[in-house]
């Protein structure tokens, strides 16, 4: 049995900025609020081992699992959501560039889920190993649902061995997702003029009367199949194949202007930031996809000047596509969903460990990816071109609970494409980047076990 808790929060703080509504009295820093979310996490398990006249026991797992989800809204300085005598005269209310959190907004909301699961593996033969598992678990915010895993694994020879599995899975909306309402503000690099876009809860009366409906849970289905190898003078490796098909997966429904008087509902129930809103969306169940890709890990190992030597090289290859739903409909977004992230990434990995130092070496690789941005003309988009970066490390262990890491990565300090025409956004390189872009970094991490 097991209880674990867990907690992540994140204050909100903006500089040099005004609320125009309050006019001269208006502070220029703000403390906008808090979200904080919180999980409470009860475990059961067991394990039973059954002899059924096979080549070996039958293992049977099964638990349950009681899980509390709770996503929270402090509120922000009064002056960070005020609206101010001057919003009369059409100056923008709340703190310019991010609206402080109200009083009104503020809350808690808590998600619950309950589950069971049992999982049977079984050696029918020496070479041959089969399992399966079933999960129920049950939510309060939208009800239950049921998924399963078949594997099994065929061992050719003591060195080479074939497997493969189906299963189904879900993922479920967040007390977030569900509940939370954001602002936003940044500059139209069509119109170049200022926007403020509103993320309204999908049960947000107003969000309902436009189409919003209730969240459901995202659902899968995957497929694998692969190869394991082995060799006598210390090479290995696993090769595997697969397919993911989610559907019913979350994203933000298109934006879409409001009316005065919605406006002025959306105000009364406490946003006034609301009064200036260009546009708002809502998290929705919005488009399936369908990923297929291998991925390739050879390892090699052996003992080297009295200490051992391993070195890894990995491989992904992987193509997402968007096979149903709204964002077919819109061109930009499909390519950059499609093509947003390097359908190719390598590392290869050098390690020597020797009494209480290990040395590591690891290069890097990214392949090539687009982004989009737009400005007067319509939507750009830019092909950035592969990337590698090399990391090195030295880990001393000072004793059996203190150990000293000091790690330089990126140590050529490489830098990928500028991005072109986001220099209205105050950005040199792409945001979207599924990499650093600030360049070599060096640090010294100590780490304790008490």
């Amino acid at each position: 049995m097991s209880a674990s808790v867990g907690e992540n929060k994140t204050e909100f703080y903006l500089y040099n900025t005004i609320n125009a509504s309050l006019g001269p009295s208006s502070p220029f820093d703000f403390f906008l609020g808090t979200q904080t979310q919180t999980e409470v996490t009860l475990n059961a398990d067991g394990v039973y081992r059954a002899n059924w006249g096979l080549s070996e026991p039958v293992n049977i797992a099964f638990g349950a699992e009681r899980r509390e989800e709770t996503y929270s809204v402090g509120a922000g300085d009064a002056a960070s959501y005020a609206v101010g005598p001057g919003a009369k005269d059409g100056l923008a209310v709340a703190s310019n560039g991010f609206p402080g959190f109200s009083d009104l907004q503020a809350g808690e909301w808590s998600q619950v889920s309950s589950a069971a699961y049992v999982d049977v593996e079984a050696r029918l033969i020496p070479a041959w190993t089969v399992g399966a598992a079933v999960r129920y678990e049950d939510y309060d915010s939208f009800g239950g649902t049921t998924n399963g895993k078949l594997a099994t694994r065929y061992e050719f020879t003591q060195n080479v061995a074939a497997r493969a599995s189906v299963s189904t899975g879900f993922r479920a909306p967040t007390p977030g997702q569900m509940n939370s309402l954001s602002v936003s503000q940044g500059l139209d690099t069509v119109t170049l003029q200022v926007f403020t876009n509103g993320r309204l809860s999908p049960l947000n009366p107003i969000a309902v009367s436009k189409g919003a409906r209730p969240l459901e849970p995202e659902t899968s289905s995957n497929t694998s199949a692969g190869l394991v190898w082995r060799t006598d003078i210390g090479l290995s490796g696993t090769v595997d194949v697969y397919q993911i098909d989610v559907e019913n997966r979350l994203g933000q429904s298109a934006s879409i202007s409001l009316t005065k008087a919605e406006k002025d509902a959306l105000v009364a129930q406490g946003y006034p930031a609301a009064a200036s809103f260009t546009s708002v969306n809502w998290y929705t169940n919005d488009y399936d996809t369908r990923t297929k890709g291998v991925d390739i890990v050879t390892t090699y190992t052996r003992p080297v000047w009295n200490g051992r030597l391993s070195l890894t090289l990995a491989y992904n290859h992987n193509e997402t596509e968007i096979t149903g739903g709204t964002l077919n409909a819109n061109p930009t977004t499909k390519r950059i969903f499609e093509e947003g992230l390097p359908q190719d990434n390598a590392a290869f990995t050098g390690t020597f460990r020797k009494g209480a130092f290990e040395y590591q070496v690891r290069t890097r690789y990214y392949g090539a990816w687009t982004d989009s941005t737009g400005n007067t003309t319509g939507d750009i988009f830019q092909r950035f071109g592969a990337m590698s970066f090399v990391d090195a490390s030295v880990l001393w262990d000072i004793d059996s609970r203190l150990s000293l890491k000091v790690s330089a990565e990126n140590i050529f300090n490489q830098y990928p494409e500028k991005a072109i025409f986001q220099a209205s956004r105050g950005i040199e390189y792409s945001r979207n980047a599924p990499y650093d872009t600030y360049g070599g970094q060096v640090y010294v991490r100590l780490n304790a076990k008490f």
